[in-house]
């Protein structure tokens, strides 16, 4: 590949888009519902789809808010996305 090409030539715009996000997060510890805010990157960029198809992300915000000893249900809710940054593309041998 010539090291003219640019990004476009080379076919990446038809790529998924990797996103910085800062969430509004809703979990509940006891009885209390506690109301934080967390960082991800994902390739998902609604609450939603978040919840639904990125366990990696899901899995480390559980661990940030209720730990590694925690015993009882873990229950994680992504109210909203607070603000979203493209950092970048999804590599073509990750689809």
């Amino acid at each position: 590949m010539d090291c003219r090409q640019t990004k476009k030539e080379m076919g990446n715009e038809d790529l998924p888009s990797i996103y910085s996000l800062t969430l509004d997060i809703a979990y509940k510890k006891g009885s209390r519902i506690i109301n934080r805010d967390a960082w991800a990157i994902s390739r998902y960029d609604t609450p939603n789809e978040i919840m639904a198809n990125d366990s990696k992300t899901m899995d480390r915000l559980k661990l940030e808010f209720y730990g590694k000893t925690y015993k009882g249900q873990k229950h994680l809710i992504i109210k909203g996305v607070r603000s979203k940054k493209v950092v970048g593309k999804v590599n073509r041998t990750a689809l």
